[in-house]
């Protein structure tokens, strides 16, 4: 993330620039013109605040996914009431303008630089789409029916059209293979490099990255329809396999370019996590598979034992903290694991989706786990060889299992290995149904919420904002 500040500072200087540029008459463009000023932002400059903005959403201004994933649980406060489904209407509008107006318009403007000033730098397209559709992607998670064919110009469409979130999963697939044809031909284009803070230029890195993000939407998509074949030809493709493969914001240490959760802590609680404790439903289940993890999750409640609570309710003297070295001024904001990409293929081949049954289950399983314990390997969290190696060993063979059985260890799984990254648990849970969830108390809610109401800014100015949804209406993929 280096001089990402300064970079952003530059770019929002070089649109002022432009805009004034653009001001002039046209009768009066041969005097005003300065022949020494900048007239087209590179859009390297413009890369860095689309990545930063889109992960400040996700980290703090959404931070309260992880009470709907009913892995963490607020305990007063703002992150009580999100635990009681009261969901703040600063943060719905600063989320959706962030993720529409700072990052996907932004995207755009990228990619109409680069085709109006440098045409055969198309690498830095495919880098583009990509990332346009994970954002599309956590945004139709969030919401459902979005603006997406009719999104970012306004020109054309002021008012632009809610798709089905059918369209949606498919638009960001076509965006992802659109992405992957580009990357995969030999070019003479730039990429960006230094200013891609996720993979800094590796073309190959965001191949995977597009696929695993394509295995993801096709596993949403298969609860409602056949992608048998789709999901089958993803099998031989390079996805993200290893820890050093992950797509991730790599926050740092260095002042002004921490862990947002990280700095609300330190600004707010005085580096104490006060306010954060442990969801009902994922202790009840670590605890069950004696999951050595526990320890890295959370902290002993005072009956040194690891407890959670109901999501809404009050009283919080004997539940265990969340663990302050998940939140480190460094700690990354993961878009997508390695032991990710082996559960949802576990699940696939669970399900039928692809060949191999649950002996090819069993084996993606298997590695999934393994990656999702190694992860804390060098880290505060690390958990002990022998602690892995016991817990690896009290898994069953799948084979020996119902489906039914089966996929529910395989999610069971996935759901504990996504601690933190509260969109990810949070949708698996809607897709699966998996982990028993719990209505919370004092809120209201008649069921577990599905989706966000559309934010005021949105509803007042576009007429085709959706009505009648609420936060419990189930999403179109879900069974």
């Amino acid at each position: 993330m280096k001089n990402i500040v300064l970079k952003i500072k530059y770019a929002f200087l070089l649109v002022l620039i432009m805009f004034s540029l653009n001001a002039c008459d046209s009768e009066l463009a041969d005097i005003n013109v300065n022949p020494l000023a900048a007239t087209s932002i590179p859009p390297d400059l413009l890369f860095p605040e689309v990545i930063v903005n889109f992960s400040s959403v996700r980290t703090i201004e959404f931070a309260g996914w992880n009470m709907h994933a009913q892995q963490w649980c607020g305990s007063g406060g703002t992150w009580r009431a999100r635990s009681r489904y009261i969901l703040g209407v600063p943060s719905l509008n600063n989320g959706w303008t962030g993720w529409y107006t700072t990052c996907l318009k932004n995207l755009s403007l990228v990619e109409l630089l680069v085709e109006t000033d440098k045409p055969q730098n198309q690498y830095i397209i495919g880098q583009s789409k990509i990332l346009e559709g994970f954002i599309y992607s956590n945004l139709t998670q969030v919401w459902g029916e979005i603006p997406f064919t009719e999104a970012v110009n306004p020109v054309l469409y002021p008012f632009p059209k809610y798709d089905s979130q059918e369209t949606v999963m498919e638009g960001i697939i076509t965006l992802m293979d659109e992405g992957v044809a580009i990357l995969e031909q030999d070019l003479d284009s730039d990429i960006i490099t230094d200013s891609d803070l996720i993979f800094k230029g590796d073309k190959q890195a965001w191949i995977r990255w597009a696929n695993s993000i394509k295995l993801k939407m096709l596993m949403f998509l298969a609860n409602k329809k056949d992608v048998s074949s789709r999901l089958q030809g993803l099998v031989s493709s390079p996805l993200i396999f290893t820890k050093n493969q992950e797509a991730k914001l790599a926050y740092s240490t260095t002042i002004g370019n921490e862990n947002q959760r990280w700095r609300f802590i330190q600004r707010f609680w005085g580096g104490n996590i006060n306010l954060w404790f442990a969801g009902k439903p994922l202790v009840d289940l670590m605890n069950n598979l004696n999951d050595p993890r526990l320890a890295t999750y959370f902290d002993l409640n005072r009956n040194n034992v690891y407890e959670g609570k109901v999501q809404g309710q009050n009283g919080f003297a004997n539940i265990s903290k969340i663990n302050v070295n998940n939140i480190l001024p460094d700690s990354p904001d993961r878009f997508s694991t390695a032991s990710e990409t082996y559960f949802l293929l576990a699940d696939a081949a669970a399900n039928g989706y692809i060949s191999g049954g649950l002996a090819q289950a069993n084996t993606w399983f298997i590695e999934g786990v393994q990656l999702a314990l190694d992860y804390f390997d060098g880290s505060l969290g690390e958990i002990s060889q022998t602690d892995k190696d016991t817990y690896m060993a009290s898994l069953p063979d799948l084979t020996t299992l119902t489906t039914a059985e089966a996929l529910d260890y395989i999610n069971d799984q996935h759901y504990i290995s996504l601690f933190g990254n509260g969109l990810e648990a949070w949708n698996l849970w809607k897709r699966t149904k998996s982990v028993d969830f719990d209505v919370p108390a004092n809120s209201g809610a008649v069921d577990v919420i599905r989706r966000y109401t559309y934010p005021t800014n949105e509803a007042g100015s576009n007429p085709n904002t959706p009505e009648g949804v609420t936060i419990e209406t189930p999403m179109w993929f879900e069974k």
